[in-house]
């Protein structure tokens, strides 16, 4: 079968959607992430894997948030040296028709955690300590806009942090199935966003705060915000309406006092301006938080996961986070 033609608005095309040569870079990094929002279920997910075969190791994350605050989550890392796919502890992130077409199956247990709050600071405990549930995914992602970047030379966040070299994102829809234990849920055109990044990353270079979010109007938005070392702030990311239109985002204001604690029990509020377009404003109740540390060497940073809902539900749905690097020492 002849192979389709790019979906892509962007410098990167299909041999982009492949893994890529680490060229010794001592901190190299090259992640896929897919996220989806259902929200007829109240579940949400995110999965990502990240290699890192110059540190010896990959990563991978499956966090599950479920009806009533509870999550499921597995995260970890195992030995890993090579960088020739995303395939690490029973999740595997391919593509079938690459620009278009992608896969997700996961088949391993997770834990079922009832207070997120305790992953901040004792991650591992509460981890081992909570049941382990069997769980299996799969799902299909099929794009419902072409590749396109935040910034014209493919960096990942709008500013100086470092986080990768090369970046490109992608919206679109999931479809396919969850078990959890014995509860399965039927996936049908679940709204989704997908990334994959490449180059040096160090979590703890900056403080900033992301959102992908859609409306029920059919707007899709993905937005970046960071504070440089200057005190200035940076943003970027677009705004896709409903015709196909890009609206690159030129000011992204999180109204947030989160310095990188266990619990938060603000709102998910935010003012984006972008090109042609009245300015956004997002005020969202968060139904999830899950505070995580991301660590390196000699470096960590909290990374407050959270899923949002506008207007009951009723206005749209996001999964955004907040990263905070923590002052050396901290758990």
């Amino acid at each position: 079968m002849a192979a389709s033609t790019p979906f892509t608005a962007c410098q990167y095309g299909t041999d982009a959607e492949f893994t890529h040569d680490p060229a010794g870079i001592a901190n190299y990094n090259e992640s896929v992430y897919v996220n989806f929002v259902d929200p007829l279920s109240e579940v949400s997910a995110l999965m990502r894997i990240g290699n890192r075969p110059t540190m010896g190791y990959s990563e991978a994350t499956v966090q599950l948030t479920l009806p009533g605050g509870k999550i499921a989550l597995r995260a970890g890392r195992q030995p890993k040296e090579t960088n020739d796919d995303w395939s690490t502890q029973g999740l595997e992130i391919k593509p079938v028709d690459a620009t278009r077409t992608w896969e997700v199956n996961y088949r391993n247990t997770v834990a079922l955690i009832g207070t997120p709050s305790l992953l901040a600071d004792r991650g591992r405990q509460a981890l081992k300590n909570s049941p382990s549930v069997e769980c299996e995914i799969s799902l299909t992602f099929e794009a419902s806009v072409p590749l396109f970047t935040i910034a014209e030379d493919g960096d990942c966040t709008p500013g100086s942090s470092q986080i990768a070299t090369d970046h490109y994102e992608q919206f679109g829809h999931v479809s396919g199935s969850v078990r959890l234990g014995s509860t399965t849920w039927t996936i049908d055109r679940a709204t989704s966003f997908r990334d994959h990044s490449w180059g040096p990353r160090e979590w703890a270079s900056y403080t900033g705060e992301w959102l992908a979010a859609w409306l029920v109007d059919g707007t899709a938005i993905t937005a970046y915000g960071e504070f440089e070392p200057t005190g200035e702030r940076v943003s970027g990311g677009v705004v896709i309406t409903p015709d196909g239109v890009f609206h690159p985002v030129r000011d992204y204001t999180v109204y947030t006092d989160y310095a990188g604690e266990a619990t938060y029990s603000g709102r998910n509020t935010a003012v984006i301006t972008a090109d042609g377009l009245p300015t956004l404003v997002l005020d969202g109740t968060i139904n999830h938080f899950v505070p995580v540390t991301q660590r390196t060497a000699d470096r960590a940073a909290r990374m407050g996961q959270m899923s949002v809902r506008y207007a009951g539900g009723h206005g749209g749905w996001g999964i955004a986070e907040f990263l905070r690097p923590l002052a050396s020492g901290a758990k």
